[in-house]
Parts: structure tokens; sequence; C-alpha cells
């Protein structure tokens, strides 16, 4: 093969790919990239939301005192067995170190104990949500029932309690399912929209929606009977920071086009993230004012 052909063919395998992989994406693709990169955003947002949500964020207060009343035999029983070498059997082996609890309010039971184990169980008197805490030294420590343990324990409300959650946790997967059809509605408005001057309305829409979500779950949950954690608190404080955020960026869109005949989708969009802002932010507020 000719020099000059092979010098040809050096260049076009290695000098100008090189080249290319310089020049700038063409607009549409980053676009696209930029599309995905949300799509993937608001789908992880989603799922650690989900997951989160599936934990006891609100507890019943009766739930609280028990797990802290079985807590504190635990650690009273680690002090026994430095003394004694063995497990307290009663109430009355560790009635100095001042076990307190409400016995109106707490089941506190040690089933067995031994020279080198215990199992010990503790569940509200009058139970509303069938969480049984357990201490047992041949599963580990300490845990939390299962449902087929916990029917020994929660008798004649079980059935009603399960109907009860199950009421519960279909209303939260509706939920669940209408923040998903708005997010999707958020993806399709950036999809279409999506401008630096309409960029701010978008994010406003966007940032209203988990504010919403969670003020949707402070109004589900939370009753006289619900303690509120520091979580809890940490969480509405910071939800209720960002409705306002979403509420000042919605509105700096609306003073600056209310007068350009921007298109009529917009302009619903950004009056829903307005209204959905406010009264999210106003459950929120109201939350911390009675339960704070």
């Amino acid at each position: 093969m000719p020099s000059g052909r092979l010098d040809e063919l050096l260049h076009l395998l290695y000098i100008v790919p090189s080249q290319l992989d310089r020049e700038p994406l063409h607009p549409s693709l980053t676009q696209l990239k930029l599309m995905k990169s949300v799509k993937q955003l608001f789908a992880y947002s989603f799922f650690l939301l989900f997951l989160t949500s599936c934990g006891p964020i609100f507890e019943v207060d009766a739930d609280v005192q028990a797990r802290q009343a079985l807590w504190d035999l635990m650690a009273i029983q680690d002090k026994f067995y430095q003394e004694n070498q063995r497990y307290a059997t009663s109430y009355v082996e560790v009635e100095k170190y001042g076990l307190k609890y409400h016995t109106g309010i707490v089941y506190l039971e040690i089933e067995s104990a031994g020279k080198d184990k215990y199992r010990a169980v503790s569940l509200p008197a009058e139970s509303t949500t069938a969480r049984v805490f357990a201490y047992d030294s041949d599963q580990g420590g300490f845990y939390e029932m299962a449902e087929d343990e916990v029917s020994r324990y929660v008798l004649g409300a079980l059935r009603h309690i399960r109907d009860e959650k199950h009421k519960k946790d279909l209303n939260e997967l509706t939920g669940w399912i209408l923040m998903g059809g708005m997010a999707f509605l958020g993806l399709r408005f950036f999809a279409r929209y999506r401008s630096p001057e309409n960029n701010t309305v978008i994010w406003a829409y966007i940032l209203c929606l988990p504010a919403m979500g969670w003020a949707v779950a402070l109004l589900g949950n939370m009753e006289g009977n619900i303690v509120f954690t520091s979580t809890i608190a940490q969480a509405t404080w910071v939800c209720m920071a960002i409705a306002l955020v979403a509420l000042g960026l919605g509105c700096v869109w609306l003073k600056k086009n209310i007068s350009l005949h921007s298109p009529a989708p917009l302009i619903s969009l950004v009056v829903c993230a307005l209204l959905i802002s406010l009264l999210s932010a106003g459950a929120m507020g109201y939350m911390l004012k009675t339960f704070g």
C-alpha cells in the first residue's frame, strides 16, 4: 500500500475521531441527556420516599412506651447479670434498680430466664397497632415480632387491627399513585416547555410535590396519640421550607410573565404549584403549632 494512502487512513482512524470527541454535542442530544438525568432523579427520589414511608415514622404513644420499657428492662438485666452471674426471673429481683413504666398502658413480662439467657415481651395493654416487642437471647436479642408471632399476644382485636391497617395501606398506595401521576405530568412539562424563561415555573411545580406528599402524610397520620418525634419535626420544617421556595419561584415567574401572553398550560401549572405550595405550607405550619 502506498505510504500516502496509509497516512490518510491513519488520519481518518485516529485524528478525526479525537476531533469529534472535542466537538460540542448537538443541543438536542444535550437535552435528551438532561431529560434522562431528571427522570432518574424523579425515579430515585420516588422509590427512596416510598421505602422510607415503609418504616414506622408515625408511632402511637403506647407503642413507644412499650418499647422503651423493654429497653429499660434489658439494661437492668445486664446490670443484674454482672452482679449475680444470672438473669432475673421476676420484677421483685430487679426492684432496687427502679424499673418504671405505666402498668395501665404497658404490659411487660419476663417469660423465662436462666443463667445465660432470658426472654421478655412488651406491648401496649390495649394495642391498636398489633406491635409487640421482645428480647430473646436465643434469637439474637431485641426484635419486633412478625405477624405470625403477634397472634399469640394480640387476640381479640387482631383481625380488626389488620383490616384497619389494610385500609390505611390502600389509601397510602392510592396517594403514591397520584403522586406518581403528578410527577409524570411535571416531566411532560419539562420536556415540552423547557427553556431559560420557563425553568422557574417548572422547578416550582417539581419542588411543591415532595412538600405536598409530606403534608398529606401528616394530615393522614397525626392524631392525639401519635408521638411528634424530632424526626417528624425536622422533616416538617424542611418540607415547609421547600414549599415556601416553590411558592417564591412561582410568584417570581408569574410576576415576570403575567403580561406576556404565556401558554395556557404554563399558567395552569404555576397556579397549581402556587396552590399546592400554599396549602402544604399552611398544613405543616398548623401541625408544628399543634403538635410541636
